[in-house]
C-alpha cells in the first residue's frame, strides 16, 4: 500500500530545504583579508599581451583597495609593444564589499590624453562578486569619447589569490 505524502511532511521537507539554503547563503564567499588578487579581462590579447586586472583586499576584508585594470579601450590599440601599459591602466577608487561578497562602483570618470592626441573621456563601472574566498569575477563597462567619436565596451574579468 503506498501513501501519498501528507501536507505536514511536505512542509517539513520545505523547511529543511529552506534551512539548508539559508545556511549556504550564510557561508557566502568573502575575500581573504589582506590578500592581493590578480588575473585578466576578456579583452582580446594584442601582440600576445593580455589585459591585466588586480586589487588588494583591506585588512578587515570589507574593501577592495587599488583596484586597477588595463584596456586599450574601444578607440584604438596603437602601435607595437604592450598596449596594456602606461596610460591604459585604469585605477578605480576603493570599492566596498557587501556582506554577501558582491562589489560595485558606477560611473567613475577619467580623462587622459597621449602626447599630441586629443583627450579621451572615459566613464567606467565595475560589478563583481567573490565566487570563492580565492576567486572573484565580474564585468567592467566603459563608455569613451574623443572629440566626435564615441563608443562603449564591456569585458568580463576573473582574479585569484593564493
Amino acid at each position: 500500500m503506498s501513501r501519498k505524502p501528507t501536507f505536514r511532511i511536505l512542509i517539513a521537507v520545505l523547511a529543511v530545504a529552506l534551512s539548508l539554503l539559508l545556511a549556504v547563503s550564510a557561508l557566502a564567499a568573502h575575500p581573504k583579508a589582506g590578500k592581493t588578487y590578480a588575473g585578466f579581462t576578456s579583452e582580446l590579447p594584442f601582440h600576445g599581451f593580455k589585459a591585466p586586472i588586480s586589487f588588494k583586499v583591506s585588512s578587515d576584508g570589507k574593501k577592495l583597495l587599488r583596484f586597477q585594470w588595463a584596456t586599450t579601450g574601444c578607440l584604438g590599440r596603437g602601435g607595437p609593444g604592450n598596449p596594456f601599459t602606461d596610460g591604459n591602466i585604469y585605477k578605480v577608487a576603493t570599492i566596498k564589499v557587501s556582506a554577501s561578497g558582491t562589489f560595485s562602483v558606477k560611473n567613475l570618470k577619467r580623462t587622459n590624453a597621449a602626447q599630441g592626441q586629443p583627450p579621451i573621456s572615459t566613464t567606467q563601472s565595475v560589478n563583481g562578486s567573490f565566487k570563492t574566498s580565492k576567486k572573484a569575477s565580474g564585468t567592467i563597462s566603459i563608455a569613451q569619447k574623443q572629440q566626435a567619436h564615441t563608443c562603449s565596451a564591456k569585458v568580463t574579468f576573473s582574479a585569484t589569490t593564493h
